[in-house]
């Protein structure tokens, strides 16, 4: 069998690694792939977003079965054109795409389903926000309606921080076409987790439960990045809290998805918060999480391809604890530097997978703000972090930077 991903970074990086473990799969292809997925698959060079070139090299090639890593190429309706040349895809089509691309889409659709989530307003103009943000209580969340690469949620205190960003988002357009549309929610109090399901029709999976770190300095402070570590599964989220989550959140959500005449299938990736012990649905993503994907697959004890085919029941979950730590370019998510060298001495302990990498005169070198992932699984949360802080110590590269606390509040779980 002929596998793609489509895809740059560390989740991308896991998915080809996971697949190349499977003996039925002949060849994996990447596009673009980073220097890490190299070793594993055949990278080209095509920007995500070119749909047309990828279909075509997809039919000319006769790719079995084509998996999309990143949000952007669902959103602009890659599944819809695979499918409309006769050729599988793992990934939502342009529509359900929506969930993730539109704020304001996924809030109506969950209002809808009765589906817990934070009361909202949507708003299209500085005028009416204005008035809106003057007679609140706070705190609010402001959400940029667009795909904004984990830049467009803000968190305001006050009237004052509230038109801040308002002002940005409509006058200054800080965020360009994404943040034309706004929707304030209140702000939960809770504990947040990542569920994420592979569903395909009527049949939901629920993937082991994730804790990621969107932070990018310790204690959970600074802005918000793409994600700094993660670990899963989480020992709080038990299998009666997996079950209210799929009774009250992804089949009523499938329920409304149907009702539009729509099938869903791919990953489904429900950002959540635990209010009052009930969960909340934060926001929909319509992908593999990315850190979640690098300590997620490899705790699955089964072949990536049973998610084409449907053939996930009983499968198992190997009873093992992971861990995964970002390294990054210091300055990130703001600017930072790239083209460092990396010197990596390899270790069986880990699990590196890549995110901006790439290869520049047979040199290594960072490519990106997330430059590599360290993975490591244990018997306990404490052994597998042990395992990954230690070999961080074999990687070096001008600038690194990485957050010291991934994991720590569960190491004596």
């Amino acid at each position: 069998m002929k596998v793609l991903v489509v895809g740059s970074g560390g989740r991308e990086h896991a998915i080809c690694w996971k697949l190349s473990q499977d003996s039925n799969v002949d060849k994996i292809y990447a596009i673009p792939g980073n220097a890490g997925i190299s070793s594993i698959a055949n990278c080209l060079p095509f920007k995500v977003e070119d749909i047309d070139s990828i279909v075509k090299f997809a039919k000319e090639n006769r790719i079995d079965w084509t998996i999309v890593g990143p949000e952007l190429p669902l959103a602009i309706g890659i599944s819809d054109k695979f499918k409309e040349n006769g050729l599988e895809i793992w990934g939502p089509v342009k529509n359900l795409a929506k969930l993730e691309a539109s704020k304001a889409f996924a809030k109506e659709i969950m209002r809808k389903a009765g589906i817990p989530t934070a009361n909202f307003r949507i708003f299209d103009n500085f005028g009416d926000i204005k008035e809106f943000l003057k007679k609140e209580r706070y705190p609010l969340v402001i959400k940029a309606d667009g795909l904004a690469a984990g830049k467009g949620v803000f968190i305001v205190n006050n009237v004052e921080e509230g038109l801040e960003i308002a002002n940005k988002l409509f006058n200054e357009e800080i965020l360009g076409e994404a943040g034309k549309k706004v929707v304030v929610e209140e702000f939960l109090n809770g504990r947040e987790f990542s569920l994420i399901a592979a569903i395909k029709g009527e049949e939901i999976y629920y993937l082991p439960p994730a804790q990621d770190y969107k932070r990018i300095g310790e204690g959970n402070t600074g802005p918000n990045t793409g994600g700094m570590g993660s670990y899963a599964p989480v020992p709080w989220i038990d299998e009666r809290l997996i079950k209210v989550c799929d009774e009250k959140i992804f089949k009523p959500l499938m329920d409304e998805i149907h009702k539009m005449g729509l099938q869903y299938e791919g990953f489904l990736y429900g950002g959540l918060i635990l209010v009052d012990g009930e969960p909340h649905v934060l926001e929909f993503n319509v992908r593999l999480g990315d850190p979640e994907a690098q300590v997620i697959l490899p705790l699955l004890d089964f072949s990536f391809l049973s998610f084409k085919e449907g053939t996930w029941k009983d499968k198992k979950i190997k009873d093992k604890k992971a861990v995964c730590v970002v390294l990054a370019s210091k300055g990130y998510p703001g600017n930072y530097e790239v083209g460092r060298e990396i010197k990596i001495r390899e270790s069986e302990e880990v699990i590196i997978f890549h995110a901006g990498t790439k290869w520049v005169d047979g040199k290594l070198v960072t490519a990106g703000g997330r430059v590599l992932n360290v993975v490591a699984l244990g018997e306990s949360f404490k052994e597998a972090r042990d395992k990954v802080y230690k070999n961080i110590n074999n990687i070096s590269f001008e600038n690194m930077y990485y957050r010291k606390d991934i994991a720590l509040e569960v190491e004596n779980l």
